[in-house]
């Protein structure tokens, strides 16, 4: 029955068979199409091996913070309303941060551009070219990360353990980005360094990235990773000139930072981080413009003293709480000028700036995360009380990451 139901078929099919084969096949038509669809697969082939080369990252920071804080000292009750500028700083409502970085990866460069986008406007962040040199090693040109201390160079400011950099930090590495070329590489498989030489005085020193005398600093970082345990050592030395004295007078502008973190999987909840840095140096960034931009605690123009030498650490513990939780606890203490003297009966110097730093992380979904966090600062001088009373500050954030 097969076979004759597979005949009948046969015979019913062969005129349109006969029929196709009678007509001429047209060979040029079909190569012109089959060349058209390999031209467009060509075209469509380069794009997305261009778009693989290109990567886009970012995140957004959205807060509400309370600041204990209340006027300066001498506010009118109505100063708010007529002086808004004397309002706490990053209170109420606002955009921490707003990041967009586009990395561009070619065969031997690289092209970096970060800016941060908030109500205050448009700011490059990063803006740099990597020429990439045999064995691992290439060489950054441009608006780049300050090679100096962990919380700067290794830390991004979207995975920092309670939403901001301590005060030594802020204070010696404020605005985080330089201007200037350096190498980076690895050494015996190891150590992972970057030197260079940069501007000095950052971004955030009041001139917009420029520099504001033609002498440049030397910065460098060296770290290493053994496992559950890392560290890190950094240097910097320079000057700087105060065109704003009538000697144009120069000053020293060096630092030094030792660091470490420790992992651990001490509890069955999820793991924990010990993590430490001391920071000293002298000539802090600032935007003192009547010093010419040059340094953020020079001297007066007509003083002859010496730049405050400060130092300041911090340590900090960190724990996992199962998958999806962190909680991270951090002291820090800053004592911008070593030689300040708390002495006298009326003298209301603060000479070491302490505070307490607690945060409470959720990570939420695919790049999400939600921030309880609350400072506490502790200043006072020696042999008075400690805490600094209605100084405190609490935040909820909320970031987006992708």
């Amino acid at each position: 029955m097969n076979r004759l139901i597979a005949a009948l078929a046969a015979l019913a099919i062969a005129p349109a068979v006969l029929a196709q084969e009678s007509q001429p096949v047209d060979t040029a038509a079909l190569e012109g199409k089959v060349t058209s669809l390999e031209e467009q697969y060509a075209e469509t082939k380069a794009a997305v091996a261009a778009l693989q080369k290109l990567k886009l990252s970012g995140y957004i920071q959205a807060r509400w913070a309370y600041n204990e804080t209340g006027l300066p000292v001498g506010a009118g009750a109505n100063a708010y309303n007529t002086t808004p500028e004397t309002a706490p700083s990053q209170n109420g409502f606002f955009i921490r941060r707003g990041r967009l970085k586009a990395v561009y990866g070619a065969d031997l460069s690289d092209y970096v551009l970060q800016i941060d986008v908030t109500p205050n406007g448009v700011a490059i962040k990063e803006g740099y070219a990597t020429l990439k040199l045999p064995a691992g090693w290439a060489v950054d040109a441009g608006l780049q990360l300050f090679p100096f201390g962990y919380e700067v160079y290794s830390r991004s400011s979207s995975d920092l353990d309670t939403l901001e950099r301590a005060r030594v930090t802020r204070a010696f590495l404020g605005g985080e980005y330089d201007l200037g070329i350096a190498v980076r590489g690895q050494i015996a498989k190891l150590v992972n360094v970057k030197v260079g030489v940069f501007n000095g005085n950052g971004i955030d020193s009041g001139q917009t990235g420029k520099d504001n005398d033609q002498l440049k600093d030397v910065i460098g970082r060296a770290t290493v990773d053994l496992g559950m345990l890392t560290a890190g050592v950094s240097g910097w030395y320079g000057k700087t000139v105060n065109y704003a004295r009538a000697d144009d007078k120069k000053y020293d502008r060096v630092r030094a930072a030792v660091d470490a973190q420790l992992y651990l999987d001490l509890l069955p909840i999820g793991g924990t981080a010990l993590k430490g840095e001391w920071m000293w140096g002298r000539t802090t960034i600032g935007t003192n413009n009547a010093n010419g931009g040059a340094g953020g605690n020079l001297p007066g123009l007509t003083s002859g003293a010496p730049v405050p030498t400060g130092n300041g650490w911090y340590a900090l513990v960190t724990q996992n709480v199962l998958a999806h939780n962190q909680v991270a606890v951090k002291f820090e203490q800053y004592t911008p000028n070593l030689t300040a003297s708390t002495d006298g009966a009326t003298n209301a110097t603060v000479k070491t700036q302490r505070e307490v730093q607690v945060a409470l992380h959720t990570y939420v979904g695919e790049g999400g995360k939600v921030t309880l966090a609350w400072f506490h600062p502790m200043n006072g001088k020696a042999g008075e009380k400690a805490v600094e009373p209605n100084a405190d500050q609490y935040i909820l954030q909320v970031q987006a990451k992708f």
